[in-house]
């Protein structure tokens, strides 16, 4: 099981620092957690030899064809690889899966709270981006030639401390983060990808495997307490808008602001934040991952089960962090210390409930990179039977103190933002020639076991 992490593409680590293995060991697996470049020496895009763009995905294949070749002498077998990655992990696995370059490198994926249509995962301007950070050290072009020219005369300190978030909302999207592009071709040079991740997917082109996909409930917690504290009386929903979409005029763009605030602020409460965490969640979560899941299905007969992780209890870390300690459910990124041993925490007392969570999850994942299907019986730790769906708005397994299941998206939800990006979107989603493939319509069964 090979892990990548996430953190924005800007920072974070594979180390057993936060991500230990030790408790996916417990189950007879081998786990590789890797790293790879970030930021601006990851992921400048230049569209010239010398900087082509995602050098931060080069590696992580460069990564999967080490394991290929060496993971048999760490008792692993190449021939059954799972990728699973969180945030900007996932968006990574989401752009390996259409990359000729990792073909029979993997053979399962799990992507956990991210996607390749996430509107913080593919840069749509990349010499505007680069040329920013080219404008601090007095360089003013739009020559990619010559802001390579600026940029690699300095360090890493230097290109690291003129990355400046925009003073506007949504720095999860400001301009200066360093992402995924669509790569030129270019003669010599191995590209990740060389179009958008939606005319991949719709060809059929790429990687078909197995797959879990999911997020947590109120992913938005961690982002609405960096940007707005724990309270929002006044909303200006257009500093919401995502860089992904474009209006052809300020009537469109007025009246997609109308529909956004009548769909999340029209409540008449006083207390807009968590309100905002529901806008925040869906639009950078939450829809493209329904989105992509959505044309996989379209595409793809291989089998893909959904999951909604729910739980709050004392290692929502992130949660903790954004101090929305009495919110309800799970903020992004707190499902992964219930699956990892982090070196830097202490680690949880057994016979807790926390232990039981980090039992079930670790069991769950397992069986599916061991057997394609992550609860091959049912048993008193998992007395559930998770199946794959295939509807238009699937049945997940809801991943709480209880499991249960419920559907994966609200069909208002998935209408509004349907009928936005439809229209707005700066490469639009064409989904009407896609006929569906054979339906299941049943999540999971249960069995009479009670939890324990």
């Amino acid at each position: 099981m090979v892990f990548i992490h996430g953190g924005c593409f800007f920072e974070g680590t594979g180390t057993p620092f936060l991500y230990g293995g030790d408790f996916f060991a417990e189950h007879g697996v081998v786990f590789v957690g890797i790293n790879y470049r970030l930021s601006v020496e990851g992921f400048l895009c230049l569209g010239i030899k010398e900087a082509p763009g995602n050098a931060g995905l080069k590696d992580q294949v460069a990564a999967l064809r080490w394991i290929r070749d060496n993971i048999n002498a760490f008792g692993g077998d190449p021939d059954n690889v799972t990728l699973f990655g969180e945030s900007a992990g996932a968006v990574s696995i989401s752009f390996l899966l259409l990359s000729p370059s990792v073909r029979g490198l993997f053979s399962k994926v799990i992507l956990q709270s991210g996607s390749s249509l996430s509107p913080w995962g593919l840069q749509h301007d990349p010499i505007k981006t680069a040329s920013t950070i080219a404008l601090e050290f007095g360089h003013n072009s739009t020559d990619p030639h010559e802001i390579y020219e600026a940029l690699s005369k300095r360090n890493a300190d230097d290109l690291i401390n003129a990355i400046k978030y925009s003073e506007r909302k949504n720095w999860i999207t400001a301009e200066t983060l360093f992402v995924p592009c669509v790569e030129k071709e270019i003669a010599g040079v191995e590209p990740i990808i060389t179009d958008f991740p939606t005319e991949i997917i719709k060809t059929g082109n790429y990687t078909k495997v197995p797959m879990i996909i999911g997020f947590n409930d109120n992913e938005g917690l961690f982002f609405v307490a960096k940007d707005y504290g724990r309270s929002l009386k006044e909303v200006d929903t257009a500093e919401t808008l995502q860089p992904d979409l474009v209006f052809p005029n300020t009537a469109a763009k007025n009246l997609t602001v109308e529909k956004i605030e009548k769909h999340y602020f029209s409540s008449g409460k006083e207390e807009l934040i968590m309100d905002m965490v529901d806008l925040y969640s869906d639009v950078h979560f939450k829809y493209p991952s329904v989105l992509v899941s959505e044309l996989y299905s379209r595409t793809s007969d291989q089998p893909i089960f959904y999951y909604l992780f729910k739980y709050s209890g004392l290692i929502n870390v992130a949660k903790t962090l954004s101090q929305f300690i009495g919110a309800d459910g799970a903020a992004h990124a707190d499902e992964l210390f219930y699956m990892f041993r982090p070196y830097a925490l202490p680690m949880v007392a057994a016979k807790t409930f926390e232990a039981l969570m980090m039992e079930r999850l670790t069991t769950l994942w397992t069986n599916f990179a061991k057997y394609s299907d992550p609860t091959p019986r049912t048993s008193r730790l998992l007395p559930i039977k998770w199946r794959p769906s295939r509807e238009r708005i699937p049945r997940a397994l809801v991943i709480d103190r209880e499991f249960t299941t419920a559907p994966m998206w609200h069909e208002h939800t998935l209408r509004l933002w349907n009928d936005i990006y439809s229209q707005f979107r700066r490469r639009k989603y064409e989904f009407g020639r896609y006929k569906r493939r054979n339906s299941t319509r049943e999540c999971c069964d249960r069995t009479p076991y009670t939890s324990v």
